[in-house]
């Protein structure tokens, strides 16, 4: 079964059907990965991590008002992700022309040049209309540009030999296909199985009659819901995940259908009885999740326990009508779909939105006091000119009073602050459990805790951008005393390393030093103001200290110039303690 959109999103309907155990499992791994210190992430969602990466998107529509510019950007940065396998929901153009086919094609080149397969569904606009006709509007629009262009795609997609890698298949194309590009077909990659279902006719009763391959088929299936439920009981009994690509959707997920489609944009616009059939075809083949277009943005919605995926934000114009608005809280933005699977099973999506170059602005404090909890918040700018414009993409979770919220997804996104001792994330209750807690949150909001000065930064996608942060001292002196420990102590002894007495609070780090080099930490805290004392226990990677001469390290570090101290300290060879009662001597 697919989770819908992380662990973050806990959708009341959601509740019977999701494989919590297994999905935190997934989540868990994730964390080892992180390493102890983190500056801002390269990327968010991260690129690595367990099992295998898949991207989906839909409603391309490139020769729509600004499909030529959001497109290719989709392309260009999902392709830096290095999935497995991309799967297009379409509409590819506004009409099935070789011109549009052609420049879709071109476009998708990016993957073929970074040896990334990628499969694609049919839409209703992928199909030629007759002359006079508007692109998309005709049930039974000609297949033959579509079939003669993706001919030379490999097979099961068109009739060139299949890709030669490793755990993709089908191995071979067999003697029987018949020539041209494929409107149904299947795949699998490693524990997914990808049936391709073609409903661009409005349905997918109607549309069997204009397949490639024909039916009955060679498997003596008589029609798509047959083809889906055999190739579905083929995966299962091999223990494998389903997953469906169409482009129409069985629901409309927008709360109000707006111009200019004001009936449901599904399957005959809400008139088929394919929507429901097909609902409970999934069902019955155990169907993990369904991934579609044809609605222009970025939704998510359940039928009868199987979560379908609306993603039909890669390029074509949203559609906003009366009383909506673009951006997180109505779902009109553009972006595409990260889908990681786990060996297991366990899966985990993100939907990641796609912004023109330096496109994110950070909004909130730039000096805070101790005690504050700071919100910040940021911005995308999407590349969208001439339909509806996304300037201000909101980087955070959907408003839950919406009245679709169940239904809205969420833009990736990951909040790092430069120095957690300043300011301390606030995780939210539904953060992602693959932040690095000490330092990551969701929420975008952090707790001032020491004086100093630090970046909080923001990473959607390939973007990151931060904004500096100063948490001012008091006035007066901030350290009032700092004094060493015994000048000498023996292998594995404990001893007091250092003393301290700080006026007000400050970041403190205490290390033991060896000809230059850390060997090891041994306080790194805000302390507050007053005394405190850090002890070492002799030990340097759990062993006892090897003999020699070693530097006890003391940094104060606030908004002001940092504050150092050494203090030479001798581990002896023998058991004996030589150590005066006037502590060490300092070095620095």
């Amino acid at each position: 079964m697919l989770y819908p959109e992380r662990v973050r999103e806990v959708h009341p309907e959601f509740h019977g059907f999701r494989r919590i155990v297994a999905l935190f499992t997934v989540l868990a791994s994730f964390l080892v990965l992180v390493p102890a210190a983190m500056s801002a992430p390269r990327t968010w969602p991260p690129v690595d991590g367990p099992g295998k990466l898949f991207i989906h998107f839909g409603e391309e529509h490139i020769d729509d008002d600004d499909g030529g510019r959001i497109f290719p950007k989709v392309v260009k940065q999902s392709a830096r992700y290095r999935p497995r396998v991309v799967v297009a929901s379409a509409d590819k153009g506004s009409d099935g022309t070789v011109e549009l086919l052609e420049g879709w094609k071109g476009v998708m080149q990016r993957y073929d040049r970074a040896g990334i397969p990628y499969f694609a569904s049919v839409g209703n606009h992928d199909r030629k209309a007759p002359p006079g006709v508007p692109g998309g509007l005709v049930p039974n629009g000609d297949l033959s540009n579509y079939k003669n262009i993706f001919a030379d795609r490999p097979f099961p997609f068109g009739d060139a030999p299949p890709y030669k890698m490793r755990r993709l298949g089908p191995d071979t194309r067999p003697a029987g296909d018949p020539a041209g590009a494929s409107s149904h077909y299947s795949f699998d990659y490693g524990n997914v199985r990808w049936i391709i279902i073609d409903n661009s006719c409005f349905g997918i009763t109607n549309c069997d009659p204009l397949q490639n391959p024909s039916f009955p088929d060679s498997e003596g299936n008589d029609g798509q819901f047959e083809f889906l439920q055999a190739r579905a009981a083929e995966a299962k009994a091999k223990g494998m995940l389903v997953f469906v690509a169409m482009h129409m959707p069985t629901q409309d997920p927008r709360p109000g259908h707006t111009d200019p489609t004001p009936s449901a944009h599904t399957m005959g616009e809400g008139s088929s009885p394919d929507n429901a059939l097909f609902e409970q075809a999934a069902e019955a083949a155990e169907v993990d999740g369904v991934f579609a277009g044809h609605v222009k943005g970025q939704w998510t919605y359940s039928a009868s326990g199987v979560p379908y995926y609306t993603d039909g934000g890669a390029g074509g114009e949203v559609y906003v009508g009366p009383g909506e608005e673009v951006g997180t809280d109505y779902g009109y933005w553009h972006g595409y779909r990260l889908i990681r699977v786990a060996k297991g099973g366990g899966i985990v999506t993100d939907t990641v939105p796609v912004f023109v170059r330096d496109g994110i602005t950070v909004n909130g404090p730039k000096q805070v006091t101790i005690g504050d909890q700071v919100q910040l918040e940021a911005f995308g700018e999407q590349p969208t000119e001439e339909g509806p414009e996304v300037e201000a993409l909101e980087l955070r979770d959907p408003d839950p009073s919406r009245p679709n919220f169940e239904n809205l997804t969420t833009p990736a996104r990951m909040w790092t602050t430069g120095n957690r001792y300043v300011l301390r994330p606030i995780a939210s209750e539904t953060d992602d459990p693959r932040r690095h807690e000490n330092r990551q949150t969701e929420s975008g909001r952090f707790q001032a805790t020491c004086p100093g000065e630090t970046e909080l930064s923001i990473t959607s996608g390939w973007q990151t951008e931060g904004q500096n942060v100063t948490l001012p001292s008091e006035e007066g002196k901030i350290v009032r005393s700092i004094e060493g420990g015994p000048r000498q102590t023996e292998p594995g002894r404990a001893a007091r390393a250092t003393t301290l007495r700080l006026a007000q609070a400050a970041e403190v780090k205490v290390s033991v030093r060896r000809n230059g080099d850390k060997v090891r930490g041994l306080d790194h805290r805000c302390a507050s103001a007053g005394g405190f004392s850090v002890p070492w226990d002799g030990r340097v990677n759990g062993d006892p200290a090897k003999p020699g001469e070693y530097e006890i390290r003391v940094e104060v570090l606030s908004d002001r110039a940092p504050i150092l101290r050494k203090f030479e300290v001798t581990v002896g060879a023998d058991g004996r303690d030589r150590s005066p009662r006037d502590g060490p001597r300092p070095i620095g």
